[in-house]
């Protein structure tokens, strides 16, 4: 079995791209890099950062890179894979933020509060609309 690892720094071959078309070579690279990555660190999902993205696809979407050093940080079964010089932050749960609702609960809040102004406007415009031909009938007379 693996060891356990937090992050790791791998040197990737991408040899294999160059056997696809040329037109399915940058977009082929990123499966490439996921398998490789997976079959070295046995995680189940893997993400691609932006800047890796934008490393394939640099020169273009004939003329992949032919190797790539990344770095592969783990958390519990998914992992991340990063240029070396990156650095990552960990989210935060919404758990462990206290004094604040979770998003959901603050989207209720303003749904009840929006209903509640609504019906208080029909009140009011109904109050009105009765006043109106009251007055209409007074001056009549």
């Amino acid at each position: 079995m693996a060891q356990e690892f937090k992050e790791k720094t791998i040197t990737v071959n991408l040899r294999a791209v160059f056997a696809k078309p040329t037109t399915k070579r940058a977009i082929n690279a990123k499966h490439v890099l996921k398998n490789a990555v997976r079959k070295e660190t046995r995680l189940k999902e893997l993400k691609i950062s932006n800047k890796v993205n934008e490393l394939i696809w640099s020169r273009g979407r004939f003329n992949a890179p032919r190797k790539m050093t990344i770095k592969v940080i783990a958390e519990k079964e998914n992992g991340i894979i990063m240029l070396p010089e990156e650095k990552y932050e960990a989210k935060k749960d919404k758990k462990d933020q206290k004094g604040k609702a979770p998003a959901k609960e603050e989207a209720k809040k303003t749904e009840e509060k929006a209903e509640t102004k609504k019906t208080e406007e029909k009140k009011e415009t109904k109050t009105v609309k009765e006043k109106a031909p009251a007055k209409a009938a007074e001056e009549k007379k």
